[in-house]
């Protein structure tokens, strides 16, 4: 049996290349884990933008999980575009069938350039059969809204997305992260790249702090980062969710898990500033040298 993690990634294609299965299968290589995916849908884009998306047939979903489960001893299992409730519900089923350990959800809704991903009939789904089986979700800040509404916290939802100043939002999250421990649902790991300037810009400086937040177990955790000022920063979710996958699949807290994989993320924005790929956004550089070296060229050179 293989010493690495085996991580299966259930999720879109981007024909770009910077998101999607192909994007978590490098983050998972990378990382020292061997990388399955097990497609749900196909989108036509490029860094400009998202053209048009064709859904994988709901039994051909079916069948790659199956399959998958059936031949390798599966780790962890990261979930991302779920197009349709048809497509969720089978996702749910087969989980629940083979039961793995660690199952990380990242609950894209729509592209950063507004293409819808995921509709109301498959996020309902998702949330009232998939979340509750999660090791750990990662929205992002609007996602964390859009969920929030669904699990019937709607005042809760306006609260954050009018909130004016970091302190607020702290305490905004508090509530949110009782309101998860109160209705038995998983960790949240909330990703902040999608806040507002007024609630990223740190009280005792000027510049702006990247930071996201921690919900577990009724707790907020805190995680600052220094801020990037760049454009290129296509499929950061897929590499984040990724990452807490195969790190959770070494048997180490979540707490340690998240912070691995924010660094992981951070290093990979970092190298993709000066990139040039495309006319529009780059996606982050998952062929972080440092990791390389760790877990692929170490004592072979």
């Amino acid at each position: 049996m293989s010493k690495k993690p085996i991580l299966l990634t259930i999720a879109g294609f981007d024909s770009g290349c910077g998101a999607g299965v192909v994007a978590d299968v490098c983050t998972a290589r990378v990382l020292g884990a061997y990388g399955l995916v097990a497609q749900t849908c196909i989108t036509v884009q490029n860094t400009t933008g998202i053209r048009n998306i064709f859904p994988i047939p709901e039994k051909i979903v079916q069948e790659q999980i199956e399959a998958l489960f059936e031949d390798f001893d599966i780790s962890a299992v990261k979930i991302g575009v779920l197009y349709s409730r048809g497509i969720a519900s089978i996702v749910s089923s087969c989980l629940e069938r083979f039961n793995p350990k660690f199952i990380v959800l990242d609950p894209i809704i729509e592209s950063s350039s507004g293409t819808l991903l995921s509709n109301n009939a498959a996020l309902e789904l998702i949330c009232e059969k998939i979340i509750p089986i999660c090791s750990v979700v990662t929205p992002n800040f609007s996602e964390l809204c859009k969920l929030l509404r669904l699990l019937g916290k709607p005042k809760l939802a306006d609260a954050l997305e009018c909130s004016e100043s970091r302190i607020h939002l702290e305490d905004l999250y508090a509530k949110v992260s009782e309101f998860f421990l109160n209705s038995n649902l998983p960790a949240f790991f909330v990703k902040g790249g999608h806040l507002p300037a007024s609630v990223l810009r740190s009280p005792k400086k000027k510049q702006l702090t990247h930071f996201d937040a921690l919900f577990s177990n009724g707790s907020v955790d805190i995680f600052e980062q220094e801020f990037v000022n760049t454009d290129n920063s296509h499929g950061t979710g897929c590499a984040l969710s990724t990452a807490l996958s195969v790190e959770l699949s070494r048997n180490i807290t979540l707490l340690q898990a998240v912070k691995k994989a924010q660094e992981f993320v951070f290093q990979s924005i970092l190298l993709a500033r000066e990139s040039n790929f495309g006319s529009g956004n780059c996606s982050v550089e998952h062929f972080v040298p440092n990791y390389l070296l760790k877990y692929h060229l170490k004592g072979k050179l």
